[in-house]
């Protein structure tokens, strides 16, 4: 599974945690997420998700916390979000969501042969540190805008692998 699709489930865990300002990095084939800002329903929620059954107590309302997500945690949450989805939420995805803005900068990563990354997520921007695939470091800044043309043309070339993919008997499939 490409950086895209594992940034979108990733971001549909943070969202259902109501997660919006964090730091994500890639550890090896698992990816790392940091931030202060976690209430403890949302720490329930992300280790719920990801099966980790440790209840220690902390004092304050928010604490800081992270959460590593293996492949195997990857591709068990995507399955469990695809019997959830509906024809029409999947045909139609909200390109404001969390999820689906992770999703286009993974598609960026991806596009790049990004091999190992970190980042890290406000409220009005991303900023991504990245090893590309010759080797050298690079850093980039996605502000909202960027982030929007980014995702619009995620999402075309999203478009049309599906549409070229349809024209050959047996081989419809979304991507």
């Amino acid at each position: 599974m490409g950086h895209a699709e594992s940034l979108r489930v990733i971001g549909q865990s943070l969202e259902v945690a109501k997660v919006q300002v964090f730091e994500l990095e890639t550890d090896g084939p698992n990816y790392i997420v940091k931030t202060n800002f976690l209430t403890k329903a949302g720490e329930w929620i992300l280790r719920y998700a990801l099966g980790v059954q440790d209840t220690s107590e902390q004092t304050s309302s928010t604490v800081r916390r992270s959460a590593r997500f293996t492949p195997a945690d990857i591709s068990r949450l995507d399955d469990q979000a695809q019997k959830q989805r509906t024809v029409t939420s999947a045909d139609k995805p909200m390109p404001g969501r969390l999820s689906q803005v992770m999703r286009s900068v993974g598609d960026h990563l991806d596009g790049i042969e990004a091999s190992a990354f970190s980042m890290s997520w406000t409220y009005d921007s991303v900023f991504v540190d990245y090893h590309s695939a010759e080797g050298q470091s690079e850093t980039r800044t996605f502000t909202t805008e960027k982030l929007e043309q980014l995702g619009s043309r995620s999402r075309f070339r999203r478009l049309g692998r599906t549409r070229l993919n349809s024209t050959w008997p047996g081989t419809m499939r979304r991507e």
